[in-house]
């Protein structure tokens, strides 16, 4: 059985997501080490009240500009979106997700916090960067309505890749996701690749799109997620193909609804 926390009240809902990231920063300090080594912040390397992610940092983070489409969350020109259009032109369909946003633009510190993170074994900055996501969708206002969402789900990584860096990014990002939601996080396993598809990074924008396919994931247990609605966590949105390609399984083991939550874009 997968137990989570109770759903936060209407009067309560912004005090306990109001300063996300100062929360799980706090949870990271060493107390009388600290006094003995000064934390310093994984990105920037400069003195921190905790030793993950300073406050200057976060602070330049860039939000996506404005307009942004309604379905991928990525910027537009008038009416027209371009990312939703090119992967129409090169695979024939819409993306298969319900709605898709992100917290910032891939970018400076967050581009580097993102690396670090996946590439450098800076696992602890997933709590900080989850929670600055879970602001960005509830006291920002990204996601349309917060309290809809039942369960969240991590993009997976392909297992023997998992098991190479030793834990799953978008996983990371998710868990204090579904503890500031209060809604509970499905486990691994609930969706899973398939197919081992070669890195999106260094890829072009066309080679992203043929790269993931909807038979690189599947769901074992279509129970787990029929008639859910589904916050879909992952570290970047690019082109959608990846988001896509997951919700697409979803839907088709019976979700009613899927959101995309990156915590950045571009790229």
């Amino acid at each position: 059985m997968i137990r989570c926390a109770p759903r936060v009240s209407d009067d309560c809902y912004r005090d306990v997501i109001q300063h996300p990231v100062k929360t799980y920063l706090a949870r990271s300090g060493n107390g009388l080490l600290d006094l003995i080594y000064p934390p310093m912040c994984l990105v920037c390397g400069d003195r921190t009240e905790t030793g993950t992610l300073c406050e200057r940092c976060v602070a330049s983070f860039l939000p996506i500009p404005e307009p942004c489409c309604r379905v991928c969350g990525r910027p537009r020109e008038g009416e027209n979106c371009g990312t939703c259009a090119r992967f129409a032109e090169e695979t024939g369909k819409s993306f298969a997700f319900d709605g898709a946003c992100a917290s910032a633009v891939y970018a400076g510190a967050l581009r580097h916090a993102v690396h670090l993170l996946k590439y450098r074994e800076k696992e602890r900055l997933g709590p900080p960067l989850g929670a600055f996501l879970t602001n960005r969708l509830v006291v920002d206002g990204l996601l349309p309505d917060p309290k809809s969402v039942e369960v969240l789900v991590a993009v997976p990584m392909h297992p023997s890749r998992e098991r190479w860096r030793g834990y799953n990014q978008a996983r990371l990002l998710a868990e204090p996701v579904a503890e500031l939601l209060a809604v509970p996080l499905l486990p691994n396993g609930t969706v899973v690749r398939t197919r081992k598809t070669t890195q999106q990074v260094g890829l072009t924008d066309r080679a992203r799109r043929s790269n993931v396919t909807p038979d690189a994931f599947a769901v074992p247990d279509p129970s787990a997620v029929s008639g859910k609605r589904i916050l879909l966590v992952d570290d970047v949105f690019t082109t959608g193909a990846t988001a896509s390609a997951c919700a697409d399984v979803l839907k088709r083991a019976g979700a009613s609804y899927v959101q995309v939550a990156s915590l950045a874009a571009g790229g």
